[in-house]
């Protein structure tokens, strides 16, 4: 259905103007043309299948409105009162372009809860595949013409099987139906969460860049352990637990096949990883990926537990390590060392992260004193709060061929 490609957002947007009858036709056709070219949808035949279910092109649906501006003045004139909107696209359409044969009178609000029945997965009430197709395809497309980040999540519960064979299919249902109202309530009014097929799930996320997918991920993970280990399904405690993969847009795929085939591949690596964890799909095919640091980020290198702290920059950050610039005396290779980050944290307070790692790799720029660069690993996770006040939040992508600014 046409109309089911728009987002929630969108189509809430698209049946307010089509509802309010004071606005005059032409007006209507401005704001269809505008959200066309903003948002890179098929507004005019969208809002005409609204209208009447008819599904012609975009060219064409343009076409009939321009006609049906028009015709509505006429009837205005011939009427001495305006019909509305609704009754002069009957018209038109009926008896003067005789495209309707049979109309039907049907309460826009039933006929919405129709559509969106036909979208939804009755189990979870997150869409169903069909539209994660129709979704995905029209967010690149957007994606792609102006240029903006996309990111896929995929997501599946770990061991639903054996869940499912020790307590039942209909403690299986419980649990995906609690899956499906933790993603509800985690995700943007422009992200699509979709059911892709058993206990797999996904979630495509609009101008999205990794980074972003990933704090996303780890907080459904978290909510998804938390809401069952805090409330037993049907009466039962239950331990469940979540993996997740992500690919984005355009740097991991550039078509709906590559996207799912690389966020699927990441799901995969996850689950070898020992489940209940959040993995990204990239060409390094480390355990978690390195992002460029911020040029204001500064961290405190002690040489040994309780020594001074030299300031150090860093150059990329992961949870996992960082890669560092040194200006002066550089550690040796394999020595153990602590690392000392400043920032906020996630209720906006000062404080500080400390963390011990091991050096990997030493880069020296020239003698040694002169400086190097120097790559670590830290014996613990960085967490997601200290993470984010160190790496460089990706900005809009470069023109891409085709697309636009």
């Amino acid at each position: 259905m046409a109309a089911a490609r728009l987002s929630d957002q969108l189509r809430k947007r698209l049946n307010a103007w089509l509802a309010d009858d004071r606005t005059g036709t032409d007006r209507l056709l401005a704001r269809l043309r505008e959200l066309r070219e903003t948002e890179a949808v098929p507004a005019c035949s969208t809002a005409l299948h609204v209208l009447t279910h008819l599904e012609i092109s975009e060219q064409q649906a343009e076409r009939l409105f321009e006609d049906l501006v028009r015709h509505r003045a006429e009837l205005i004139r011939a009427l001495g009162r305006d019909p509305g909107l609704r009754v002069a696209a009957i018209d038109f359409l009926s008896n003067v372009r005789q495209l309707l044969a049979h109309p039907v009178v049907v309460e826009s609000g039933l006929l919405e809860r129709t559509e969106r029945s036909a979208v939804t997965d009755p189990l979870t009430r997150l869409f169903n595949r069909r539209h994660f197709g129709q979704a995905l395809a029209l967010e690149l497309r957007r994606s792609h013409r102006y240029s903006l980040r996309l990111s896929l999540l995929m997501l599946d519960v770990d061991t639903f099987k054996r869940l499912n064979d020790r307590h039942g299919h209909v403690f299986g249902d419980l649990v995906l139906q609690r899956m499906g109202h933790v993603l509800r309530r985690a995700v943007r009014d422009a992200d699509t969460p979709c059911r892709y097929g058993g206990e797999e799930f996904a979630v495509i996320l609009p101008e999205t860049d990794r980074l972003g997918a990933y704090a996303l991920a780890e907080r459904i993970r978290l909510h998804v352990r938390q809401s069952f280990t805090d409330k037993p399904v049907g009466g039962q405690p239950v331990e469940v637990t979540l993996s997740g993969g992500i690919a984005a847009y355009p740097v991991d795929g550039e078509d709906p096949q590559a996207l799912i085939t690389r966020a699927d591949q990441a799901l995969y690596l996850a689950k070898r990883l020992g489940r209940d964890h959040i993995s990204l799909y990239h060409s390094e095919r480390r355990r978690s990926v390195r992002y460029p640091a911020k040029s204001t980020a500064r961290a405190g290198l002690h040489l040994r537990p309780g020594g001074a702290a030299s300031p150090v920059r860093p150059l990329n950050v992961s949870r996992e390590g960082a890669l560092l610039d040194i200006d002066g005396g550089e550690p040796a290779p394999a020595a153990s060392i602590e690392l000392s980050f400043e920032g906020r944290d996630a209720r906006g307070s000062e404080r500080a992260w400390l963390r011990s790692a091991r050096v990997v790799r030493v880069e020296r720029r020239g003698v040694r004193g002169a400086g190097a660069r120097v790559a670590v690993a830290f014996e613990e996770p960085l967490p997601e709060d200290c993470l984010f006040q160190q790496v460089q939040r990706a900005g809009p992508l470069p023109a891409l061929p085709g697309g636009r600014k």
